[in-house]
């Protein structure tokens, strides 16, 4: 793949070619973040995906030493002045979920419990989940700075990754185990998901059980990016803490 190192790829842009092995029509991409480049072909019959170490451009230079991030530009986020403090109404939903060690606010807008996203202490985003079971829909992103909701607890271990669709189970995960939980937020596996977790040495997949087909298929992706990656076949999700699981969660991680 040493033509990688000749696209004309600016930082952070994805291109989109017919795939120089299979020759699969507009199948390969290619993302540029700092000084590596993802590349995937998406036709299930080829087997060319993988990160490549390139030299950094003048500009990527330059944005380092001026202190921005060239891996994705966040854009202010203006917390909504109906974001309250008084987490009264959510009593309820703190409980069943053991959320009291979780910073939070309360949507009184819209009745939504709201997890905010934060980096190097600011808040760049949030995601809400609705109080009132008929509303829809259930999650809510207020912001566009985020694809996923990272939680790690304490005394993590920072090189373990467990991938899972939501909120509520990456704050589950991270909380029981020296792990990070990764949320998705949703089934989808994204570029910038990618980025990231080629970032760690060992990444479970653990979806919930009405998604198992989707764990493979992001483990064979995740399979050209990260050491090793192992996938969990739940019973339940695991924001509900079933004992059989979180076992077998714990075999992996021992494993």
């Amino acid at each position: 793949m040493k033509f990688l190192e000749e696209l004309d790829l600016e930082e952070g842009k994805t291109l989109t070619i017919d795939c120089p092995v299979c020759k699969g029509k507009k199948k390969f991409t290619a993302t540029r973040v700092d000084d590596i480049i993802l590349y995937n072909c998406f036709r299930n019959s080829c087997t060319v995906k993988g990160v490549r170490k390139v030299g950094r451009t003048i500009e990527s230079i330059r944005k380092k030493m001026n202190g921005h991030s060239v891996v994705k530009k966040v854009s202010e986020f203006e917390v909504p002045e109906y974001f309250s403090h008084d987490l009264t109404d959510c009593d309820e939903f703190i409980m069943k979920w053991d959320l009291f060690n979780i910073q939070l606010f309360h949507d009184v807008k819209n009745d939504r419990v709201v997890f905010p996203i934060t980096r190097k202490g600011k808040i760049i985003d949030a995601i809400g989940r609705s109080l009132n079971a008929d509303s829809f829909p259930k999650w809510y992103k207020y912001g566009n700075n985020m694809s996923y909701y990272a939680y790690r607890g304490d005394g993590v271990d920072r090189n373990v990754a467990v991938v899972v669709e939501d909120v509520l189970s990456a704050i589950a995960v991270g909380s029981h185990f020296p792990v990070i939980g990764f949320g998705l937020l949703g089934t989808a596996l994204q570029q910038e998901h990618l980025y990231i977790l080629s970032n760690f040495d060992r990444v479970v997949v653990a979806l919930d059980p009405d998604a198992s087909k989707k764990s493979l298929e992001h483990a064979k992706e995740l399979n050209g990016y990260v050491k090793e990656v192992r996938v969990l076949k739940l019973n339940d999700d695991l924001k509900y803490k079933n004992l059989e699981d979180f076992n077998k969660l714990q075999e992996v991680l021992d494993g």
